[in-house]
């Protein structure tokens, strides 16, 4: 299981944004993992954290399909990536479970099915 700080995934709608200043993503990815690895957390426990954020402000699709993937990578069960949407429900409310959930769903038949063609 990889120990490194999640990678800082670039959304292809950013392409642009970086184009015009490239330094800015690397400027990014250092105050992730600089920040990753002062929190005192585990890799496991930032992408906890990480999906409760994601789901707190209705992120996209992708952003999900990243984390999830890479908690699972991290060795955190199905039931643990769950237990994020779970906890959170009375506190960020319907709508946002509505927006996670099939997010967090497609993120772990993805993770599965690639465990899948590893095994065969």
């Amino acid at each position: 299981m990889s120990a490194e700080p999640a990678p800082v995934h670039v959304p292809e709608a950013l392409a642009p944004l970086f184009a015009q200043n490239p330094g800015a993503l690397d400027l990014l990815r250092a105050a992730r993992v600089g920040l990753q690895s002062a929190s005192g957390l585990a890799p496991a426990q930032v992408e906890l954290v990480t999906l409760a954020a994601l789901t707190a402000v209705g992120a996209p699709t992708g952003s999900f399909a990243v984390h999830v993937q890479r908690a699972r990578r991290l060795g955190l069960t199905e039931k643990q990536v769950w237990g994020v949407l779970e906890a959170l429900a009375v506190i960020v409310g319907v709508p946002r479970l509505v927006n996670a959930a099939p997010a967090v769903a497609a993120a772990l038949a993805e993770f599965a099915e690639g465990a899948d063609d590893e095994a065969h």
